[in-house]
């Protein structure tokens, strides 16, 4: 029975994969495991803001007031003030009404491969959220990249979604 679970887990996580799902993510939009960062920059995955999502109250299509829009952003990689010595990434997640819950996870990649991720953090009852990656600074080529999940009100549909985003690369000497 083990084995078979791993192998139906092992299927959906390919079918996500396969089908362009950037985080794993059901369809309910609960998490299936640990929405960590990959090992490298995905190729040929061109710099993107940082995703959307929004969720509405049901029978309320039409009214754009009913709507919660929630956007995220991966910050340009810098040298750290708070810090010194180090390199960060800020990541931040705003929404157009307080929501219950964003849950948030920043990393940081150096010439493509992946040097640190953040710890999942969740903030709530909030219109807002961050969070940052570092690491000790070194030459070469940096970006940033994000997940983040909304958790909206009771009545919104979706009840929750997530997504994910790429920053862009930035060199940085030290």
């Amino acid at each position: 029975m083990r084995t078979w679970r791993m192998a139906a887990a092992a299927a959906s996580m390919a079918v996500l994969a396969f089908a362009g799902g950037t985080s794993p993510a059901g369809a309910s939009g609960v998490m299936a495991a640990d929405p960590s960062a990959p090992a490298t920059v995905p190729a040929g995955r061109a710099p993107d803001p940082g995703g959307s999502v929004e969720a509405g109250k049901s029978g309320s299509d039409a009214d754009a007031s009913a709507v919660i829009r929630c956007e995220g952003q991966v910050q340009r990689p810098h040298n750290s003030t708070h810090v010194p010595g180090t390199v960060n990434v800020v990541v931040t997640v705003s929404c157009t009404a307080p929501v219950p819950q964003i849950t948030t996870r920043a990393a940081l990649y150096k010439n493509g491969q992946l040097v640190n991720q953040s710890t999942l953090r969740t903030q709530t009852n909030t219109r807002t959220a961050q969070n940052n990656a570092a690491v000790r600074c070194s030459p070469g080529n940096y970006r940033g990249w994000m997940y983040f999940k909304v958790v909206f009100p009771p009545g919104y549909q979706p009840p929750t979604s997530s997504a994910n985003g790429l920053g862009q690369e930035v060199s940085i000497t030290c």
